[in-house]
């Protein structure tokens, strides 16, 4: 074990660990102060708001030398008898003198800035600040510009910490931010006829520890204090990078990623981040149709599900057969109780996955691991980032629900020819996709193929116009359940937004086609109940769904401060190892 003191009190390590001094004194719940630091860039030192006094400890004769001078925290590693001292009267005006420093030229907009309420520069000038200002001298006015259509670049509030440089370099490698001047007249600026493009761009607002970068989309929209976070999954490809929604007042306004060193570690792609607006569409369904004298019109949800279970009774008495098309845009309990449904209809049903959208080639981004240690302190060489072109968060969740209960997987492409081809009497249709899964052409395919046909969905599409009853799905912000990401990985994703009025969620119109009551369902039981059916879920859960509740497959909140690697390989595993895919 690693022995290190701080602040008097003896603390344990484990051996090997690559720590620095800020990350071992967050592994205790002691706070060191800090702005250019992040766990997943290179370490350079210049805020110097970190700095502590620092020694050793002689484990033979206990006795500690002190260095004289004090020593950025973010650069000294915790090694065995390290003495920390964090809070001495010479670290607490030490760090009067930086915020006293790094707030001489800072504008005091605080009341206008989109930062305010989740500053590090606000936060830390209550904490260790000066209660008055001294500085009577004309202050630095930068001017205000755009660094890309949807990034501002407010100068003036800078305080040259480079993380936005240092991501751009070392996460991306494109290097589109540089340190134009020097001294007092140094800015951060793009170089001539570029602009911060790339497709993470946005990762450099999230990591500005000020409001020196902010997002245009996001900008003056909403206060930071007035929203609600939910842990969630993007769902705008197979990545299934982790996330929180933030919503009020019934609208999602900001994605933001979430640390998971299996996925994404701290990051996401724009597409993802401004994918929120999806849970915005003033054009989704907000109420359920059945088809009634070659006109739509819009049912009590009670009756329109009564339909639904009326009809496919019926279909299946007369020995007709049933094709349900799974959308891999279902949470695995929303697919596993509608395969169950259909089948316990009819046996003879067929079940099939819906369209899978693809967009391009998988793109990847891989981080310069050459800057991965400074010295002896090493940090977080981030795991290549890719953006799937598999445009959907569930296809192989999804595939493992229909494999159990048909024992093979069908793609769209061979159902769609089934179904066109006259083989089934009716067809009950889910999509929830972003986009129309379905064209005008695949409509009319489908519609001319079945007698009864049934559209779940989250807005009106062609098929959705040709279908005898339309079901209004949930949006991805309105449902609670788990995904499976191409790597296998099962996650867990909170419902952000209530549903739609006059709108039930997936699962619980599932629950009520099953007979199982109208009151709402919860995800974990249905979860527990596929877990104990179909083993690769059972594996994946880890046989604690009880247990972690909203912890599924070892994914935690990852609200807390980010821990070391190795304490990380200890709680995220992965469950899908060994396991048949």
């Amino acid at each position: 074990m690693t022995t290190i003191y701080i602040d008097g009190d003896e603390f344990t390590l484990e051996n090997g660990e690559h720590i620095n001094a800020i990350q071992a004194a967050a592994r205790f719940g002691i706070e060191i102060p800090y702005y250019c630091w992040h766990p997943a860039l290179s370490v350079v030192a210049n805020c110097r708001m970190c700095e502590v006094e620092v020694g050793s400890r002689d484990p033979k004769t206990g006795e500690i030398r002190m260095l004289p001078k004090l020593v950025p925290a973010c650069q000294t590693p915790a090694k065995d008898q390290t003495v920390l001292i964090t809070k001495s009267p010479k670290v607490l005006e030490h760090r009067r003198m930086i915020m006293e420093l790094l707030l001489l030229n800072h504008p005091l907009d605080c009341p206008v800035c989109d930062q305010a309420g989740e500053c590090g520069l606000q936060d830390f000038s209550y904490d260790h600040g000066r209660a008055e200002h001294r500085f009577v001298e004309t202050r630095n006015v930068n001017p205000r510009k755009d660094v890309s259509d949807r990034i501002q670049l407010n100068a003036d509030r800078c305080i040259m910490c480079t993380r936005c440089v240092r991501f751009t370099r070392e996460i991306t490698r494109t290097g589109e931010l540089q340190v134009m001047r020097r001294g007092e007249h140094a800015e951060i600026g793009v170089f001539p006829e570029y602009e911060l493009d790339n497709p993470l761009a946005g990762n450099v607002v999230d990591i500005c520890p000020v409001g020196a970068l902010l997002d245009k989309d996001f900008l003056h929209k909403q206060r930071v204090w007035f929203l609600s976070k939910h842990d969630s999954i993007c769902t705008g490809c197979s990545t299934g990078c982790n996330i929180t929604v933030e919503e009020n007042k019934g609208a999602a306004w900001r994605h933001k990623p979430r640390y998971n060193p299996h996925v994404n570690d701290y990051w996401i792609c724009d597409e993802g981040r401004y994918g929120y607006k999806v849970a915005n569409d003033p054009e989704l369904l907000d109420a359920t149709y059945v088809l009634e004298d070659g006109d739509h019109r819009a049912t009590p949800i009670d009756q329109a599900i009564a339909a639904v279970s009326r009809n496919l009774a019926l279909i299946a008495r007369e020995g007709g057969k049933i094709a349900a098309i799974v959308s891999p845009f279902l949470t695995v309990e929303e697919a596993y109780l509608l395969c169950k449904y259909i089948k316990a209809i009819s046996p003879s049903s067929v079940l099939a996955i819906g369209p899978i959208p693809r967009s391009g080639e998988d793109a990847t981004w891989l981080p310069d691991k050459s800057q991965g240690r400074t010295g002896d302190v090493s940090f977080v060489v981030c795991r290549p980032f890719t953006i799937r072109a598999e445009k959907c968060p569930n296809r192989r969740g999804v595939e493992e629900v229909v494999r159990h209960f048909q024992g093979e997987v069908i793609d769209y492409a061979s159902i769609g020819a089934r179904i066109g081809g006259g083989e089934f009497q009716a067809a009950y249709v889910t999509s929830n996709a972003p986009e129309p899964a379905f064209d005008e052409s695949a409509a009319t395919t489908i519609r001319r193929g079945v007698s009864f046909l049934v559209v779940q969905d989250t807005r009106i599409t062609p098929l959705a116009n040709q279908a005898d009853v339309v079901l209004a799905g949930g949006t991805y912000a309105e449902k609670a359940g788990c995904y499976v990401n191409h790597d296998g990985r099962l996650q867990f994703a909170e419902a952000a937004l209530p549903p739609r009025e006059g709108v039930l969620p997936d699962l619980d119109v599932f629950s009520i086609l099953l007979e199982r009551g109208a009151a709402p369902i919860r995800s974990f039981d249905v979860l527990a109940e596929l877990a104990a059916e179909i083993e690769v879920f059972a594996v994946a859960a880890g046989g604690r769904i009880a247990e972690f509740g909203g912890t599924i497959g070892g994914v935690e909140s990852n609200r807390s401060a980010p821990k070391n690697g190795s304490v990380y390989e200890q709680v995220y595993q992965d469950p899908w190892a060994g396991v048949r895919r």
